[in-house]
């Protein structure tokens, strides 16, 4: 087993910290892009239960998440092209796979926040990966993404780009727990299971507010994504919980999953997990998604990515329930 920590220069000469863990000769490697208020270092565990099943796996930390950068910055992308510079990081880190794998498949993971910079990613640099995986995604719902975008603008405007709005984390992170209540604690949006959540709650790099700044940049970023100009031939995994509010409790994630076949998509699939939350990777049926992880990294690198060697391949359009 290979492990590694990871400082790769990003394209302005910011530093991106992450780590690599993979086996001797992986057959496939994944990229991880993590989610909003939480940092690569969780999906440790993953990798290495990834890495013993011949898939190397690398992921570094966004801009302004993590423990490596300034406490001020911390929930911050930047000052000026925050959206643009966190789609060409992970374009570099996807480079640097490339680098270290030049005959494997690549593969790229996106979650939550993570799983739009990743479809970022897609539209910029489409030869940069050979398949998409989309966990507690969510449609890209314009009449809902626009006026939330001028509220946060507003308040970026009148208060600073590095404000950090109890306003904002009220409709969004506050929202999403208010469907199980009455909760436990703050975060039980997260995962049905409580030991997972105090980790979370315990974790210093976890659940802090990000500033107006990111918040703005981070809906336009959404707002440019358009399945469209995605390669057709780019095989498209959205899996989530169906009780996870990000993705509208399923409804969200299943009208993104129509939107992508609409566009053309060859081969895109989808899968829920019935009661599970936003963080299915950290949920109590943790083993049967990473299991169903695997499966997709473990799939034959053709043009449909159509499945797991000596498994049934799935339907190159289909939803599982």
């Amino acid at each position: 087993m290979i492990t590694h920590t990871l400082s790769l220069d990003a394209a302005d000469g910011t530093l991106l910290h992450g780590f690599l863990i993979a086996p001797e000769h992986p057959d496939s490697v994944l990229v991880i892009a993590h989610g909003m208020a939480e940092h690569a270092g969780r999906y440790q565990p993953l990798a290495q239960w990834l890495a013993a099943r011949g898939v190397a796996v690398i992921a570094c930390n966004h801009r302004g998440h993590g423990p490596e950068g300034p406490i001020d910055t911390l929930g911050h992308y930047d000052d000026h092209n925050g959206w643009q510079k966190v789609t060409d990081d992970l374009h570099q880190v996807l480079q640097h796979a490339r680098r270290l794998y030049p005959e494997r498949p690549v593969r790229l993971l996106g979650h939550s926040m993570g799983s739009f910079i990743a479809q970022s990613v897609a539209q910029q640099y489409p030869d940069s990966l050979d398949a998409l995986i989309l966990s507690a995604t969510n449609r890209i719902h314009r009449p809902e993404l626009v006026p939330s975008r001028l509220l946060v603008g507003l308040i970026r405007a009148f208060r600073g780009r590095r404000y950090r709005s109890p306003l904002i984390a009220s409709l969004t992170f506050g929202k999403f727990n208010r469907a199980f209540a009455p909760a436990r604690t703050d975060h039980d949006w997260l995962s049905r299971d409580p030991d997972q959540v105090d980790r979370y709650l315990a974790d210093p790099h976890c659940g802090f507010l990000c500033t107006a700044g990111l918040w703005y940049d981070f809906l336009g970023g959404m707002l440019a994504i358009r399945p469209e100009w995605w390669r057709r031939d780019l095989p498209v995994h959205l899996f989530g919980g169906s009780r996870d509010p990000v993705g509208e409790m399923g409804r969200g994630l299943r009208a993104h999953f129509q939107a992508i076949r609409d566009a053309g998509v060859q081969s895109v699939t989808l899968r829920l997990f019935d009661g599970g939350r936003h963080e299915m990777l950290n949920e109590t049926n943790a083993l049967d998604v990473w299991q169903y992880l695997a499966g997709l990294c473990q799939a034959r690198p053709n043009s449909t990515d159509s499945g797991p060697v000596g498994a049934a391949a799935p339907p190159a359009n289909g939803v599982a329930y």
